[in-house]
């Protein structure tokens, strides 16, 4: 038989220790008051923080107090039998009934809390607990308490909890009312910028992912949690989105240009903006098929798609088939916080300067684990590497993977949903089972698919600046040498105070050392096992540190060397610059002599057919044979000769000594058309096609005469070999095409191609496959040293012919373009 006066209780205290130990924190306790608002279905949740204030807009229980904070929602609420079980029986959860029944709320929703710590987070925040609620359509009631209470009553039923009701303004919800803050620190000075960024990390910044309006108001200023992330998306470099619907994994990534800028912002301005990264985009294609192009301000993107039960490997099976976690989504967004953010004008409007927004970004960087839009601890917060991020940028290559300074982004999972993927009960992370280790190995196999991507665009755009830059480590002309030479000389001084000063250390640390060592081999009765084991590595360090003496004192002595330097530049200075003098002297006048060579050969041809003509009617005139008609054709002739001749000249004159300095400023399709003639004379008498394609027009500024020489040794290689091609095949039908395409113009014909013996090396000096006699290999070196001259560069396109040879030569004009 029952016997009524032995039962069980327990003391209020217990419930204080409870709370502390399953409410961490202030972000915790916030974060499971702002889930109660969710799973009552509110549409919106505001907060509102005073850490000084007292509440003055109800009639409350405990009026005198100290700071607040209040949460108020516009949920389905409560009456006073759900207050009754809710919140003052302690782990009381109708939410676990739902979820355990796989039912939702009325809203639809899986209920977030089933652990009924809503209550104790109270307690975290504030010695005072007053709520306002009401069912739709019904009184309201209005209950307070205070916690510490709780550390003077002897039993449970004993604290005071002070009710009454009254008519509610709005149709339904509830409002917290707490009360003389405990730790009122965490919401002002430098913590208050903690606390934002901590915000954006517990409920999700992320609109699309958020199930519900967040407002939020910390002693008078509003936080709005979407302008923040809005602004801070916008400077994202690389954007991914992924998802899973049960059967399908999704990857998608596209990035921007300024991607590629890396550490040499000239190279991006010489071969990536200067054609908004067109010719880049046709390089990686070659190799990429499933790289696109795509809207701005993204350059390029991808898409790829993977079947759960086909495509990826080592998943756990559960039950006979494989442990699906349950659909879910999400993106990653890429930051760089590279000095050459500090000039975008976007950035110094929103953020002030770079150190705020790299401050700002890396608060919130990391990969965040959100449930329904609320953060699941620890993933992703405050530093957690829960992606592994950091081993895949140790293992991977040094192409750029995911890095967790520079991420910011979300996996979004659902509770009803992703119902095997449980909390554990802190809070602290998902129970470990199948379904959970299966959702981790998807999430690291999205990881490794968007490094592949990253590793593969990077690597293709330095092959793409090895093929389209001159190499030799920068250094392409005698005065760049010269300056690598200076500037190794001053690091070398730099240098050498901190050499002398580990010099005196090591010798120092070897001389103590030895004294050591000394000491107790000299003494060894004296000397403890410990003392004698030390000395064995102290010994074995005191031969290691002489090895490194040794190599510092090596080091000494070819700086010491090094300091001469200073002599060789000042022997070698005004050689240089001589010398540097000579070879342009030499490039102008032998490119001026070839193109001469060219002019002077269609002289003589004109010469010849002119001298034909005369002959023919002089003995036409001799024989009396003569007429009106014979003279006006003659006459017409020779008029067409001279102006033959004139075209010849008009080639040539840009060219000569008195025009070299003079620059112009025109347009790619006016020099083509003013040369139209001169080229078509050329090739149409041996019956080459030159077709001109104009397909980005752009305004250059250069020595006209330079720009001649250039195309004229090319167009002279070309026409070389299509008529060798033409000795061979009869059939043949020669042709040439000038591509222009800013900044690019591109050069080919339908030859053979260059040989792949010399293709390597076709812009070095006397490299030629031409017989002895016919050519000297001096023609493409020495546009190459015309287009140095000027900033320009020439290269050998990697793409092949019929014959798999190269045969397009690229010119880039970017550096004399008229923006």
């Amino acid at each position: 038989m029952a016997n009524q006066k032995y039962h069980f209780d327990i003391t209020p205290h217990i419930v204080k220790q409870l709370g502390e130990q399953l409410v961490s924190d202030e972000i915790t306790a916030l974060l499971e008051l702002i889930k109660n608002s969710y799973d009552a279905d509110a549409t919106y949740v505001s907060i509102e923080i005073n850490t000084n204030g007292q509440y003055a807009k109800g009639n409350l229980f405990y009026p005198n107090h100290g700071g607040f904070i209040i949460v108020e929602d516009d949920g389905f609420g409560m009456n006073e039998e759900t207050i009754m079980k809710s919140w003052l029986i302690i782990s009381y959860s109708q939410k676990r009934q739902l979820k355990e029944a796989k039912e939702t709320t009325p809203g639809g929703r899986t209920p977030l809390g089933d652990k009924g710590l809503g209550r104790l987070s109270t307690q975290r925040l504030a010695d005072i607990c007053e709520i306002f609620t009401n069912k739709e359509n019904e009184e309201g009631t209005h209950i307070a308490f205070n916690w510490k209470d709780f550390e003077k009553e002897d039993a449970l039923s004993e604290v005071r909890i002070q009710a009454e009701s009254f008519a509610p303004k709005k149709t339904s919800g509830t409002k917290l009312i707490l009360a003389n803050l405990n730790h009122s620190e965490v919401w002002e000075g430098q913590n208050l910028e903690k606390f934002k960024g901590q915000v954006s990390q517990i409920i999700s910044p992320y609109k699309e992912n958020r199930p519900f309006t967040v407002y939020l108001k910390i002693n008078g200023i509003s936080i709005d949690l979407d302008k923040s992330n809005e602004d801070l998306r916008d400077f994202a470099i690389s954007h991914f989105d992924f998802y899973f619907d049960g059967k399908i994994l999704g990857i998608k990534g596209k990035t921007k240009l300024t991607k590629f800028i890396g550490n040499s912002r000239d190279e991006f301005n010489s071969f990536l903006e200067i054609d908004n990264g067109k010719k880049f985009y046709d390089f990686l294609k070659n190799k990429y098929s499933d790289i696109s192009k795509t809207s701005a301000p993204y350059f390029i993107e991808f898409e790829k798609k993977f079947d759960f039960d086909k495509d990826i490997g080592g998943l756990e099976i559960f039950n006979g088939e494989r442990a699906n976690p349950g659909s879910f989504n999400g993106i990653i967004d890429e930051f760089t916080y590279d000095n050459w953010m500090s000039s975008d004008e976007n950035l110094k409007e929103i953020f002030g300067k770079l150190s705020n927004y790299r401050e700002f970004a890396q608060s919130q960087a990391g990969i965040k684990l959100f449930r329904n839009g609320f953060a699941v601890k620890p993933f992703g917060i405050d530093g957690d590497d829960w992606l592994r991020l950091r081993e895949s940028q140790t293992f991977a290559s040094s192409y750029y993977p995911l890095r967790p300074a520079n991420v910011l982004g979300y996996f979004s999972i659902d509770e009803g949903e992703n119902r095997e993927l449980k909390d554990k009960t802190d809070r602290e992370g998902l129970l470990s089972n199948p379904y959970s280790r299966n959702f981790f190995a998807l999430a690291f196999f999205i990881r490794d698919e968007i490094n592949r991507y990253q590793e593969n665009i990077r690597r293709t755009y330095n092959d793409f600046l090895k093929t389209y830059k001159t190499t030799n480590s920068g250094i392409k002309t005698p005065i760049q040498a010269f300056n690598q030479l200076k500037d190794t000389k001053d690091k070398t001084e730099e240098v050498k105070p901190e050499l002398k000063d580990a010099v005196n250390t090591v010798g120092k640390a070897i001389k103590d050392s030895g004294q050591i060592v000394k000491s107790v081999q000299d003494n060894p009765m004296f000397s403890t096992d410990l003392e004698k084991e030390t000395v064995e590595k102290v010994d074995d360090l005191l031969t290691k540190l002489k090895v490194i003496q040794g190599t510092l004192q090596k080091l000494e002595k070819v700086i010491t060397k090094a300091e001469r330097i200073n002599e060789v530049i000042d022997v070698l200075e005004p050689k240089i610059q001589v010398l540097e003098e000579q070879l342009a002297n030499f490039s102008e006048l032998a490119s001026l002599g070839l193109t001469a060579e060219s002019v002077s050969h269609e002289f003589a041809s004109i010469a010849d057919r002119l001298a034909e003509k005369a002959s023919f009617y002089s003995a036409k005139l001799q024989g009396k044979k003569l007429n009106d008609s014979d003279i006006y054709v003659f006459i017409e002739y020779i008029n067409t000769t001279v102006n033959g001749l004139k075209t010849q000249l008009k080639h040539l004159d840009p060219a000569l000594k008195y025009n070299k300095e003079k620059k112009s400023s025109f347009k790619l399709s006016d020099f083509f058309k003013d040369e139209k003639d001169y080229y078509k004379n050329r090739f149409d008498k041996l019956q080459i096609a030159f077709d001109i394609v104009l397909e980005d027009d752009f305004l250059i500024k250069v020595n006209r005469g330079k720009l001649v020489q250039v195309l004229d040794n090319v167009l002279n290689n070309s026409q070389y070999w299509l008529t060798e091609k033409k000795k061979s095949e009869s059939k043949f039908s020669p042709a040439i095409t000038v591509k222009i395409e800013s900044p690019w113009i591109y050069i080919s014909d339908n030859g053979y191609g260059v040989s792949p013996a010399v293709e390597n090396q076709i812009f070095e000096p006397f490299v030629t496959t031409k017989p002895k006699g016919e050519g000297r290999g001096l023609g493409l070196f020495i546009i190459q040293q015309l287009l140095d001259s000027v900033g320009c560069t020439i290269v050998l396109e990697p793409t092949r012919n019929e014959d798999k040879r190269k045969y397009i030569f690229a010119i880039n004009l970017s550096n004399i373009i008229v923006s």
